[in-house]
């Protein structure tokens, strides 16, 4: 029977980069997106292109009830979940004297608290049959400081906590956490720190997003230990 992943924030950038790796390799996965269109487009994308089940399901997941509608219905379709990529995330610019307190809560809230719990609501059903992977996109931000990513830094750095953590808490079920740190990644999001002149010219230097997504399968083949905050570069 084919494996189950969820993949958050999969709709572009590493997120689909990721869900496109594991559906390549046999695995039915399911996309998440604030937007129910994006997501039910990728997934039909990948129905189509890899000959796997994939759906789209709608979610803000720093919102528990949708991210438990999320787990619910990803069980109602597959009756299972092997694998969470906890990838969704936001990236605010800005001093941390002009950081607001709805721009603070909006990083920490979809960076580190969708991470808890999205992984909270997995652990249901990854617990009682001793096995699963879950997999937190961190950054080389959640290890190093930078200069007017304050909130995004902290909710890195958090991520890199809650793995470590989760980790040693369930390695008892044989459930494997790691942390994947990507240095910069030629996406969309990449963009906000730079002029898109500079964007093009510093590109091709960039991280590619297939090569997190390769990392992120190596993870699941077992080549990284649990509790691991693993550079990709």
């Amino acid at each position: 029977m084919p494996k189950v992943a969820i993949v958050t924030g999969s709709s572009r950038g590493i997120g689909k980069s990721i869900a496109c790796e594991l559906a390549q390799n046999g695995f039915n996965v399911v996309i998440t997106s604030k937007n129910q269109k994006d997501a039910s487009k990728v997934a039909k994308e990948l129905e189509t292109k890899f000959g796997i089940k994939s759906i789209g399901i709608a979610a803000d997941i720093q919102n528990k009830l949708q991210v438990q509608k999320l787990v619910r219905n990803t069980i109602k379709k597959f009756n299972q979940i092997d694998v969470l990529v906890n990838n969704a995330g936001v990236l605010i610019v800005k001093p941390l004297e002009e950081t607001t307190e709805k721009d603070w809560d909006s990083v920490i809230g979809t960076n580190l608290k969708g991470a808890y719990l999205c992984s909270k609501e997995v652990l249901a059903y990854m617990i009682p049959k001793k096995s699963g992977y879950i997999i937190n996109i961190s950054s080389g931000a959640g290890k190093s400081g930078y200069c007017e990513l304050a909130a995004y830094c902290a909710s890195k750095f958090g991520v890199i906590g809650l793995t470590e953590s989760l980790a040693d808490e369930v390695n008892q079920y044989g459930i494997t956490v790691v942390a994947l740190c990507p240095g910069a990644v030629a996406t969309d999001m990449q963009k906000q720190f730079m002029s898109e002149k500079e964007y093009e010219g510093q590109k091709h230097d960039m991280i590619s997003p297939i090569k997190v997504a390769k990392k992120t399968l190596d993870v699941i083949n077992g080549k990284h230990d649990t509790g691991s905050a693993i550079d990709v570069y």
